[in-house]
């Protein structure tokens, strides 16, 4: 998910949900499975689920996706009992500017495997391998990478995590994404807060690291969830600019995201 360049003219951006619906065909009999045991009380081992959404900015760790444009998004996964689990997920991105030369690249397709499970109670751990592609990327645009990432939850409402990378975005360097949050119910309204605090450290990539904040309004409509979020980043130096993209797109923004799962 990297961040690079600036705005372009938009082409078309079918073939990431071209390839979920094509997994979710292939998930369909599981998920259908899924369905009848629901329907009888039979506990079956696997669980189909996924969803789609609509972003006004596709914002990732503080920094624009998306030219501050809007974003579509789609993901399905198939879940284990045990707690592992395998999925792809999809988005629309844009990572060139009108003034910049044309990347070839439309969209963001992620391949991912984990584990997620409660290591004792009030204490959870979320452990997940991704392998990011940017399908369509000319020569010498290749932004590809894989990623481990481990999320311990605990006291009900907290987080801690931390991601690393051996060659983030293709630079050839390593990448450290440290992260600390929290997420709480407000009353009896039905809105939660939603509060992370993040360091990327890029320095062996980049030459650099920057800090980004999240801080959101979110609020379920049954299977639909909104949210509401305003995002910024501090330490967002001209190394990073060169490397990466235009700091005008690390800078504080409002962004909303809309989602359906099942």
């Amino acid at each position: 998910m990297p961040i690079v360049l600036q705005r372009r003219s938009p082409r078309p951006r079918r073939q990431v949900f071209t390839v979920l619906m094509a997994a979710a065909l292939a998930l369909a009999p599981s998920w259908a499975a899924a369905q009848d045991a629901a329907e009888t009380g039979e506990a079956r081992p696997w669980a189909v689920r996924g969803g789609v959404s609509v972003l006004s900015d596709y914002v990732w760790r503080g920094v624009s996706q998306t030219q501050e444009d809007p974003a579509l998004q789609a993901e399905i996964n198939l879940e284990h009992r045990s707690g592992f689990y395998v999925g792809l997920w999809g988005s629309s991105i844009d990572f060139t500017a009108a003034d910049e030369e044309d990347d070839g690249i439309d969209y963001e397709l992620d391949g991912y495997i984990g584990w997620a499970g409660e290591l004792r109670p009030g204490l959870e751990l979320d452990v997940v391998l991704t392998h990011a592609a940017y399908p369509g990327a000319r020569s010498g645009f290749d932004y590809d990478y894989t990623e481990l990432e481990g999320t311990l939850s605990f006291a009900e409402h907290y987080h801690v995590g931390l991601a690393y990378s051996p060659d983030i975005f293709g630079l050839g360097g390593r990448g450290y994404y440290w992260n600390v949050g929290g997420e709480w119910p407000l009353g009896g309204s039905g809105f939660g807060l939603k509060v992370q605090v993040g360091y990327y450290d890029l320095e062996d990539a980049a030459g650099d690291s920057y800090n980004d904040y999240l801080l959101a309004l979110t609020k379920d409509f049954g299977p639909v969830h909104a949210e509401l979020q305003y995002t910024d980043t501090s330490s967002y130096g001209p190394e990073l600019a060169e490397a990466l993209d235009d700091a005008k797109l690390a800078d504080g923004r409002l962004a909303v995201t809309v989602g359906w799962k099942f």
